[in-house]
């Protein structure tokens, strides 16, 4: 008994040790000059070389040839020769995910570019704090990614008993915030809170509901779908048996009648007339797509030593290293062809619906098993290359198009005069190899330069957090907001 009592007493000191500081913004420069650049056009697919950029207070107010005359008093000079200089990047599918966010996953998106995000939300609830992150970014304070959007609530996940009014109540009252859908809503309900959504100009996106076709969601108005399974399971002969098994799965009663098709057969049922259909319907609706290929990737490479030992996993908590182990466990148990074949599929779809005129999103699912804050953006980048698409156009699916999806794409997105000065200089051309996106020198976020020293230190103040004393008391704090927040009271409460 005494023993229980010390290693309580114990693990609650460990617990209120307070983490390190989060990281606040570098200080600003009123003119900045990149000199000597070379300028990636990733509408134009080309490469403008040796230009000038004049930055002046966060925006670019001119490009000009590199013998080009400027105003260089008390201008910052960064030398830009034999760099390549694109847009800041930005994640369409993030989970900052957990009070700590500042302390261990904000400071990695800013090192790797990735200067925007749309966070989907998750199981913790961190909605207060996250409005105050995205608030002390804006005010140039808290080192993190702009939060563009965010979802404030979520429909049709686990304990979901919401009332729909109240969740688009809640949106209307915060520009920013979006609602989130979940697999598990229903058709009658959804359709309640489309309806109630577009009448309040109210955005709604996620995943697919499982037991309803996408072409209804999609024309009801959703922004977006989530996941590389949306093609897969919808273009395939046995779609309705899918939905009709999901149908009972989420009904009260929880009868299961019908079977899931299994995964070889809804990959050997292909059928390219529902794939058009669904294809079409997002294209009328302007409804965006995020693969999030990374998560399948991982699937078909969780049987692989070489994979899972990745060397980022200094950056992870115990907690979600310990819980993406445990997956990678549960998967070795399936068939590793079908979770290949699956993957392959993903790709394969996405390059259709790309070529077909969908526009795609690059999205990471953070903190999904082996998606690592920041980082994975650019492996992203990669997969959406593998699935057919051009090192511009995968470029594009991280700058212009979530400008786009936002309605700013005058004001950011691409290297262009007017627009914010989010910008990342490359030591290599990425136009030419998309890995190239990662051989980052400099990233220029909202008016500060952060040279490779300052990446170096971000990257470092985060593997400080999460290991040793400090990483076992992230860890505490972890699962008890989980015992806090993961629970049906404290999921419906307020609605």
């Amino acid at each position: 008994m005494t023993l229980v009592i010390v290693a309580f007493l114990l693990g609650w000191l460990i617990f209120l040790l307070p983490l390190s500081p989060p990281l606040i913004q570098k200080d600003q420069h009123n003119k900045i000059i990149i000199d000597n650049v070379n300028i990636i056009d990733i509408s134009r697919d080309n490469t403008v070389y040796n230009m000038r950029v004049m930055i002046q207070d966060g925006v670019i107010v001119r490009i000009a040839s590199a013998d080009s005359k400027m105003n260089t008093d008390d201008a910052f000079i960064v030398d830009g020769h034999n760099r390549f200089l694109i847009p800041g990047l930005w994640d369409m599918h993030s989970h900052l995910a957990f009070n700590e966010a500042a302390q261990i996953s904000m400071p990695l998106y800013v090192a790797n570019g990735v200067v925007n995000v749309r966070d989907m939300q998750g199981i913790m609830n961190i909605v207060e704090e996250r409005r105050s992150w995205a608030t002390s970014i804006d005010n140039h304070k808290l080192l993190g990614p702009r939060i563009m959007g965010y979802a404030d609530s979520i429909v049709g996940d686990n304990y979901d008993r919401r009332n729909v009014d109240k969740v688009v109540q809640r949106s209307i009252e915060d520009p920013r915030s979006f609602i989130k859908i979940y697999s598990q809503i229903k058709e009658t309900r959804y359709l309640k809170l489309a309806e109630l959504a577009n009448m309040h100009k109210v955005k709604f996106a996620g995943h697919y509901p499982l037991s309803m076709d996408p072409i209804v969601a999609a024309n009801a108005g959703q922004r977006s779908f989530e996941h590389a399974h949306l093609f897969i399971d919808n273009s395939s002969f046995v779609a309705p048996i899918l939905r009709q098994h999901y149908f009972e799965r989420y009904s009260n009663d929880e009868v299961l009648k019908t079977p899931r098709p299994s995964t070889a057969e809804v990959l050997k049922t292909f059928d390219q007339s529902q794939f058009d259909q669904l294809a079409d319907a997002m294209i009328k609706n302007d409804t965006y797509f995020v693969p999030t290929h990374i998560t399948k990737h991982y699937e078909a490479q969780s049987s692989n030593e070489d994979f899972l030992n990745d060397d980022k996993l200094r950056y992870i908590p115990f907690l979600i290293k310990n819980l993406w182990a445990d997956d990678a466990q549960r998967m070795k148990k399936d068939d590793q062809d079908d979770l290949n074949s699956y993957y392959l599929r993903g790709l394969e779809l996405t390059g259709y619906a790309h070529q077909r005129g969908i526009s795609i999103l690059a999205g990471t699912d953070t903190y999904d098993p082996y998606s690592f804050p920041g980082f994975s953006l650019h492996t992203e980048l990669e997969q959406l290359t593998k699935a057919g698409l051009s090192n511009a156009e995968a470029l594009a699916s991280a700058t212009i198009l979530p400008a786009t999806y936002f309605g700013t794409q005058h004001l950011m997105g691409s290297v262009d005069v007017g627009k914010k000065a989010d910008l990342i200089l490359l030591k290599r051309n990425p136009l030419e190899d998309i890995s190239h996106t990662q051989d980052i020198e400099i990233v220029i976020f909202d008016g500060a330069v952060y040279d490779e020293e300052d990446i170096r230190s971000q990257k470092e103040y985060v593997e400080k957090n999460v290991s040793g004393l400090s990483g076992i008391s992230l860890t505490i704090k972890m699962i008890v907001a989980m015992f806090r927040d993961n629970n049906p009271e404290a999921r419906n409460a307020g609605y």
